[in-house]
C-alpha cells in the first residue's frame, strides 16, 4: 500500500477541491467492515453453543420444513442443482404469496415471510407470475439462487433435517411424510404460471408462515428442536433442550411481551435463576447470565465507538477526536468516577440492574457506555462459578472486563478526561489492526480493505458510520421458531402451549 498524491488539474479547475484523501492508490478498496473492534467473538461463540440450530436470520419455522421438503422432493425426482434452485425459490415465492395473503399487515410478534417486501408491488397489485418473481437478481425476489436457503442450511444442517453438500439432501432427521403433509400445497403453488392473492387466503390457515404450530411438519419441527425424541440425543441437542425449558420457564412465570428483552432481564438480573425450582435444576442457566451480562459489556464498545466514528468529519486528528470524547465526560478523577457508580448487587449477592437502568439515565452517551463497561469490570469479582467462566470468556484479551477492570485500577489517580484521551488512541490503533487482518486480495489483484475509519501519521478519516446495534443473543428468533413450531404462543404476551409443556416436561 502506497501513498500518492493527486495532482491538481492543469487549467487550475478545482484546485483545492479534495473528495477524500488518496492515502492509497485505487487498488486499495477501503470499504465497510464488520465488528471493527472484534469484541463480539466470545457472546458469538457462547451463543452458538446455547442456541444450536437457530441464528439471528432464522426467525420462521417453515424454511426448515420447506427446504426438507425439496430435498426430499428433488431426491426422489433426481433433480439437477439447477432444477432443484428452480423449484426451491418458486416454492419460496408461493410460501410468500400466500403469507401474505393471510396476513398483509405485519405481526406484532412476527417478521414477515422472507421475499415479500421485494415482492409487495407485485402482491398489491393482486397477482405474482411466479417464474418472473423467482428469477435470482434485479426484480426477483431475492438476488441468491438458492433463494433463502443459505441462511437457514447451517441450522438445517446443525439439527439433521439436511446433511452437508451444495444442494439440499435429506438429512437423518428429516421426516418427510410430515413435511409433505404439512406443506406439499406448495408445490402445486410453485407449478403454477400466475398465483393471485384472492385465492390464496383460503389456503392461509395451512400453508402460512405463522400456521406451522398446526401441522404436521410443525409438531415434527418441535420434537427436533425441543430434544423430546431420544434417538436426538447428543450434547448440543440436550443443550438446546435446556435452553429451551429455561426460556418458556420464563415465560410461564414472568409477564414477557418483548422476548428477547424481557427474557434478557430475567437472565441477567435478579434471584429467579437460583430460587426458582425449575430453573434452579438447568445447567445452562448460569451459563446464560454470563453472556447476558457480558453483551452489555460488547454493547458498550459498540456503540462508543460508533459515536466516536460519527465524531469523524472530514480529516481530523486523532488528538482532535480524543477531545471531543474527554468534552463529555465529568471533570473528576477515575476513582471519583468509579465511586459515582451505582450498586451491581443487592446485600444477598443477587445482582442488580446497574447496566439497564444506566442506559436509561438521561446522560451522554459516552459517559453512560463509560459507565456500563466499568459496572462490568465490577462484576469479575462479583460473579462465581459458570456464570464467571461464561462472562469472562478468554482471559487477559484487551478491552475484555478484566482488562478494563486493570485499565480503571492503573487509573485512579487519573482526570477520567486524560484517562479517556488515551483510551481513543488504544481504540483506534486496535480498529486498525483488526482492519488490516482482514485485508484480502481480490481475483483482479486489488486489496480489500474493511473498515470505516483509516487512520494516517495521526490523521483519521471516516468512510461512513458504524452500527451500534447489540450482538444478537438469538432469543428473538428462537421464541418465533417456537411459536411457528407450536411450542410458544403469542396473544399481547408470550406463553406456553400444552403442546410445549407435553415435550418439555
Amino acid at each position: 500500500m502506497t501513498e500518492s498524491t493527486a495532482a491538481p488539474p492543469a487549467d487550475g479547475a478545482g484546485a483545492g477541491l479534495v473528495e477524500g484523501p488518496e492515502w492509497s492508490s485505487p487498488g486499495l478498496d477501503v470499504t465497510a467492515g464488520r465488528y471493527p473492534l472484534s469484541v463480539e467473538r466470545h457472546v458469538m461463540r457462547m451463543v452458538d453453543h446455547l442456541v444450536p440450530g437457530v441464528t439471528t436470520v432464522t426467525p420462521h419455522a417453515r424454511y426448515y420444513a420447506l427446504h426438507g421438503l425439496i430435498a426430499a422432493h428433488a431426491g426422489a425426482a433426481g433433480s439437477t442443482a439447477p432444477a432443484a434452485q428452480e423449484l426451491l425459490r418458486r416454492a419460496e415465492v408461493a410460501l410468500a404469496a400466500v403469507s401474505f395473503a393471510h396476513h398483509s399487515h405485519v405481526h406484532e410478534w412476527l417478521p414477515r415471510a422472507h421475499g415479500i417486501d421485494a415482492l409487495a408491488r407485485r402482491l398489491h397489485s393482486g397477482s405474482v407470475a411466479v417464474a418472473e418473481s423467482a428469477v435470482p437478481g434485479r426484480g426477483g425476489y431475492v438476488r441468491n439462487a438458492w433463494g433463502f436457503w443459505g441462511p437457514y442450511a447451517g441450522s438445517e444442517t446443525v439439527l439433521g433435517i439436511l446433511s452437508p453438500g451444495p444442494m439440499p439432501v435429506p438429512g437423518p432427521r428429516l421426516d418427510g411424510t410430515a413435511v409433505r403433509d404439512g406443506l406439499g400445497e406448495l408445490l402445486d403453488l410453485a407449478a403454477e404460471e400466475t398465483l393471485r392473492v384472492e385465492d390464496l387466503a383460503p389456503l392461509g390457515a395451512r400453508l402460512c408462515v405463522c400456521a406451522g404450530g398446526e401441522r404436521p411438519d410443525g409438531a415434527w419441527l418441535a420434537r427436533l428442536m425441543c430434544g423430546s425424541d431420544a434417538a436426538d440425543a447428543g450434547p448440543r441437542s440436550t443443550t438446546r433442550r435446556q435452553t429451551i425449558r429455561l426460556l418458556t420457564r420464563v415465560a410461564d412465570t414472568h409477564h414477557v411481551v418483548h422476548f428477547a428483552r424481557d427474557v434478557g432481564h430475567v437472565l441477567a438480573y435478579g434471584d429467579f435463576l437460583t430460587t426458582d425450582a425449575v430453573a434452579g435444576g438447568i445447567d445452562v442457566a448460569p451459563a446464560w447470565r454470563g453472556v447476558v451480562l457480558r453483551n452489555y459489556s460488547v454493547g458498550a464498545w459498540r456503540r462508543l465507538w460508533s459515536w466516536l466514528v460519527e465524531q469523524v468529519e472530514g480529516m481530523i486528528p486523532v488528538e482532535e477526536l480524543a477531545d471531543r470524547f474527554a468534552e463529555e465526560l465529568p471533570d473528576v478523577t477515575v476513582d471519583a468516577f468509579l465511586s459515582s457508580l451505582p450498586a451491581t448487587r443487592s446485600t444477598t449477592g443477587v445482582p442488580l440492574p446497574a447496566e439497564h437502568d444506566l442506559r436509561l439515565a438521561d446522560e451522554p452517551l459516552p459517559l453512560t457506555e463509560l459507565r456500563v463497561l466499568a459496572v462490568g469490570a465490577r462484576r469479575t469479582d462479583e460473579l462465581s462459578g459458570r456464570a464467571r467462566d461464561t462472562f469472562l470468556g478468554p482471559r487477559g484479551v484487551e478491552l475484555g472486563p478484566e482488562w478494563v477492570g486493570r485499565w480503571l485500577e492503573e487509573k485512579r489517580p487519573t482526570g477520567l478526561r486524560d484517562a479517556a484521551r488515551r483510551l481513543v488512541h488504544v481504540l483506534v490503533a486496535r480498529s486498525q489492526r483488526v482492519a488490516l487482518t482482514k485485508v484480502r486480495r481480490r481475483p483482479d489483484g486489488s486489496l480489500w480493505l474493511p473498515t470505516r475509519l483509516r487512520e494516517r501519521d495521526g490523521w483519521l478519516y471516516r468512510t461512513s458510520r458504524e452500527g451500534r446495534g447489540d450482538v444478537g443473543l438469538r432469543l428473538g428468533q428462537l421464541s418465533t421458531v417456537l411459536a411457528t413450531c407450536g411450542v410458544l404462543r403469542y396473544d399481547r404476551c408470550w406463553s406456553v402451549t400444552r403442546f410445549g409443556r407435553e415435550l418439555l416436561d
